[in-house]
């Protein structure tokens, strides 16, 4: 069982504004997860790291013909596999993840690495805690209206957590992000705070068990 005073998460985005709402929620995200008990948190962002979302033949021939992953691919996979949880913020565009992270997912999860579909019996080292971080432009009440809420969770929790046989996952939907109301930031970020405080707290309880 994994100490629980050894516990790591990475906090990542794809935001090309450093100042953004979802800059400052991922702080917040962060923050929690300390508070909750994780003892690291690191921040990565996709696109100021540089990495390339677009899937070529490159990966397509890694998941057809099983050749090796590209080395980009592999170096991102290998920088997960330091951490013991990934929570991703992003702002929710067409009721799903922003181009660039649903690239991520489609580059760096691969078969043998995320998830097993055709029993290879290979060890997959993904980290088998993830948490999503939506960020609306109004509130929830939209999302929940017209079942976006839902379709963010069949797409996310069930179809990706789960499908790679998450331990633990959730989606923590947060509004207002295109708010002009300052105090509807504050009250975003401290509701982000106290999600991911939250998660991290169930499971170093659990750890510590």
């Amino acid at each position: 069982m994994t100490n629980h005073q050894q516990l790591r998460a990475v906090v990542v985005t794809a935001h090309p504004d450093a100042d953004s709402a979802t800059a400052s929620t991922a702080a917040a995200v962060a923050r929690g997860l300390l508070r909750g008990g994780y003892t690291e948190v690191e921040r990565h962002d996709v696109l100021a790291a540089g990495f390339d979302p677009t899937f070529g033949s490159a990966d397509h021939a890694a998941y057809r013909d099983r050749t090796a992953v590209p080395a980009d691919v592999r170096a991102e996979q290998l920088r997960l596999e330091e951490f013991d949880a990934i929570a991703v913020v992003f702002p929710v565009y067409w009721w799903g993840l922003p181009g660039p992270l649903k690239g991520w997912v489609d580059r760096v999860f691969t078969r043998d690495w995320a998830y097993d579909d055709t029993n290879s019996g290979a060890e997959l080292a993904a980290p088998k805690r993830l948490y999503f971080f939506p960020i609306g432009a109004v509130g929830e009440s939209t999302y929940r209206k017209h079942g976006y809420l839902d379709g963010m969770n069949a797409q996310l929790v069930d179809g990706l957590a789960n499908y790679m046989g998450a331990e633990d996952s959730g989606l923590f939907l947060l509004g207002d992000g295109e708010s002009d109301d300052s105090d509807r930031h504050r009250a975003r970020e401290a509701a982000a705070e106290d999600a991911a405080a939250a998660v991290a707290a169930r499971i170093v309880d659990g750890a510590a068990a």
